[in-house]
């Protein structure tokens, strides 16, 4: 499932509904209990400290769930793509290591639930629900909210996945004193709707609305207002020079599009065509990401689907420490 480059259905327990969100990671990963919360230290030590589950108050009577584990010269914050939480970053059949435990190995690393994503099993987020649709720029407040409350210091490697790359170039827009690094893993990107024609575009984001039943039996689902999200890409200043490298699927949608269609998994009436279309549109928006800054490093070969995280975490793990070697 890790493989399938737009992103795998979401099955919630409670309906048995499926929705579809396209070029969104929404597998999930195990995830330890809760525990009581626990200020993060970002002072290195000669071993390995315990790793870190809380839910920390992010103001306005709202907590948010944090997992921080590991040592070393940076802290590396993980975002997830659309409705992906963090045990995303930990998936118990991630073979041999997840990102989250290689990374932990050499470094400190965070991962978060945003609220209204989803974990393995189906479980919704451990953080506090707010309103539906959320936008970037609350998703940002949320971030940077929830590193204060846990005394996570930076600077920071951002690590962004899909619609996490989105969050991640915003912050780094917002707060570019806390930010030298950022690694952006087959990141959306406003060159996705530039890419398009308005009614290939318009086609997309009905394909990726969730059905009436999963909002039902999750009203907090995390949702997106597309249109939002790229006004506010736009609308940000550029993120300063820095070391950044951006990872690219190199397994296609064209090929599975019509399979999909033909078994349920996108809406009825979606074009066989529009397959292709989000494979132009996704390229022109990696290569758009790959010169954000001077010197960025492209990474074509990945042998992977959307889900790289998933389907090679090796060659994530490699980029991150890469990152976090050059931002010193």
């Amino acid at each position: 499932m890790g493989s399938n480059p737009i992103g795998p259905r979401i099955r919630l327990c409670r309906c048995g509904a499926s929705a579809l969100v396209v070029l969104a990671s929404l597998l999930t990963a195990c995830s330890g209990g809760d525990a009581p919360p626990s200020p993060a230290t970002t002072t290195a030590a000669p071993t390995r400290s315990a790793p870190i589950a809380g839910l920390f108050d992010v103001g306005g009577g709202r907590r948010i769930a944090l997992e921080y584990r590991g040592n070393g010269p940076a802290t590396v914050i993980l975002i997830g793509g659309l409705r992906a939480a963090a045990d995303y970053w930990n998936r118990t059949d991630t073979k041999p290591t997840t990102v989250m435990q290689g990374v932990s190995e050499r470094t400190r690393v965070c991962a978060y639930d945003r609220p209204g994503t989803v974990r393995e099993g189906n479980a919704f987020s451990r953080s506090d629900p707010i309103p539906q649709p959320s936008s970037e720029r609350s998703a940002v407040a949320d971030l940077h909210a929830l590193l204060g409350a846990a005394d996570v210091h930076g600077p920071f490697v951002l690590v962004g996945h899909s619609y996490g790359g989105c969050i991640a170039r915003l912050y780094a827009s917002t707060y570019p004193d806390q930010v030298n690094g950022m690694v952006l893993v087959d990141a959306l990107s406003e060159a996705v709707a530039d890419a398009m024609s308005p009614e290939q575009y318009a086609q997309l984001q009905t394909s990726q609305q969730v059905p009436a039943e999963d909002i039902a039996a999750y009203p907090g689902i995390e949702r997106l207002d597309a249109d939002a999200v790229n006004a506010q890409l736009r609308a940000a200043p550029p993120i300063h020079p820095m070391p950044l490298t951006v990872l690219s699927a190199d397994r296609l949608i064209a090929p599975q599009w019509q399979a999909m269609i033909d078994s349920g998994q996108l809406p009825p009436g979606t074009p066989s065509d529009l397959g292709a279309a989000v494979d132009r549109a996704q390229k022109v928006s990696q290569d758009y990401q790959a010169h954000l800054v001077p010197g960025a490093v492209h990474i074509t070969e990945t042998h992977s689907g959307h889900d790289i995280p998933l389907d090679n975490p090796a060659i994530v793990i490699r980029a991150i420490l890469d990152v976090v070697a050059k931002a010193g």
